[in-house]
């Protein structure tokens, strides 16, 4: 459906909020395991959990990303969000999955007392950056793609260890907690609010904000939805 383009303000902007729940139904899927190797087990243990799927209590989703399909059309949010971090921890990355503005700079964090590196693709096979990280501790600063997408990160000492970056061409976007919560603050009008996973069809809902109020928008998928981890859409 076309965007709902909220009026661009003549006077000080008005805001209100937007928040809610973001729920899988049903029973998920197990997560599969990945054997580790011997050099690595005594930090990552000898099993690698798959987390491209993290469903918490009552179906609660963790890490979908929420957004305003009309995001550049408005003006700058009052508070810039905090710069995305892409940490790498007893062998994953974490989060396995965020949401970053294109065009601006991921910090990339070794945690782990182990050689690293993050290869980090755009569409099938572009190369965005390939970056070795060999020490505990050490932070790096990579550019991310200006157009608009999806970058899926990959370690290849690792082969486990994958991570799903979403980027757009505006500010206005957030990732569900580990209860499946988000909160935008947005400015009033009407918004197109997008919901968009890795594994599930992404889908939006149309809200109308008004000044100093909260809008309350649950997303719910079905298990039925669920698309294999790392599967083309």
């Amino acid at each position: 459906p076309p965007a709902a383009v909220a009026p661009r303000p003549t006077g000080p902007v008005k805001w209100g909020e937007i928040e809610g729940r973001v729920l899988l139904t049903g029973t998920p899927p197990q997560a599969s395991s990945a054997p580790t190797t011997a050099t690595v087990a005594s930090v990552c243990g000898d099993q690698a959990q798959d987390r491209s799927l993290v469903v918490g209590g009552e179906g609660a989703l963790a890490h979908a990303v929420v957004s305003l399909q009309d995001g550049a059309a408005l003006p700058e949010p009052e508070t810039p969000a905090p710069p995305p971090v892409l940490d790498q921890k007893q062998c994953h990355y974490e989060p396995p999955a965020l949401a970053a503005k294109a065009g601006g700079e991921l910090l990339l964090r070794n945690s782990d007392p182990l050689v690293h590196n993050v290869r980090a693709q755009a569409g099938t096979n572009r190369s965005v950056f390939n970056v070795a990280m060999p020490l505990e501790g050490m932070t790096l600063r990579r550019p991310l793609p200006a157009e608009p997408g999806t970058v899926q990160v990959r370690c290849d000492v690792h082969p486990w260890m994958r991570a799903v970056v979403r980027t757009f061409n505006h500010p206005y976007f957030t990732t569900t907690a580990p209860d499946g919560r988000f909160r935008l603050r947005v400015p009033e009008g009407a918004h197109t609010l997008v919901f968009w996973h890795d594994r599930l069809p992404e889908t939006s809902r149309t809200v109308t904000v008004r000044a100093g109020e909260t809008v309350h928008v649950d997303q719910t998928w079905g298990v039925e939805a669920l698309r294999q981890a790392g599967s083309e859409k």
